[in-house]
């Protein structure tokens, strides 16, 4: 199974971004958070029959990755896409299933480093980004739009969402 590439993460820090510390997210080491973002809302059927828990931010979603959880489903295509843990087919067929077309597939650890990808169906919309920003043009792809002097992340709310533990396992 692939490992994230923490220190790829890592070497991409960003100050100007909330550390995830606190979602320790099964399949991933503590620290790292792994989530799909798109317009909402998810296809509430297939949120029951996935077991995913979205958290709706507005007019998106976030629905945390569990690597571990999808991969251990029967017949998952895990093979890695790229150097992001949660970038495998497994993942463009949740993200299908949730009826998400446009989707940013995001990762940040608790040191701030940061990558992401944007895709549109099963087609990528943009490279695998790492480092500072990475996040932020990811986000801005799929329609978030910064305001107020905030960045996409913060204009989203992502930084609460954070504070508030998704995706921490229990």
């Amino acid at each position: 199974m692939p490992q994230p590439n923490a220190a790829a993460l890592r070497a991409g820090r960003s100050a100007g971004l909330p550390a995830a510390s606190a979602l320790p997210v099964q399949g991933l080491p503590p620290g790292i958070l792994s989530a799909i973002i798109a317009r909402g809302p998810a296809r509430p059927v297939s949120v029951a029959a996935l077991g995913v828990a979205p958290s709706d931010l507005g007019e998106f979603v976030v629905v945390p990755l569990d690597a571990s959880r999808m991969r251990a489903r029967p017949g998952a295509d895990d093979r890695p896409l790229s150097e992001m843990e949660a970038d495998a087919p497994i993942t463009l067929h949740l993200a299908r299933e949730l009826g998400f077309d446009r989707f940013a597939l995001i990762e940040s650890d608790a040191e701030g480093g940061q990558a992401a990808t944007v895709y549109h169906g099963r087609l990528r919309a943009m490279p695998v980004r790492q480092g500072p920003g990475a996040i932020n043009e990811a986000l801005e792809r799929i329609g978030v739009r910064p305001e107020g002097g905030r960045d996409a992340f913060d204009t989203l709310g992502l930084g609460s969402v954070v504070q508030a533990g998704i995706g921490a396992s229990g």
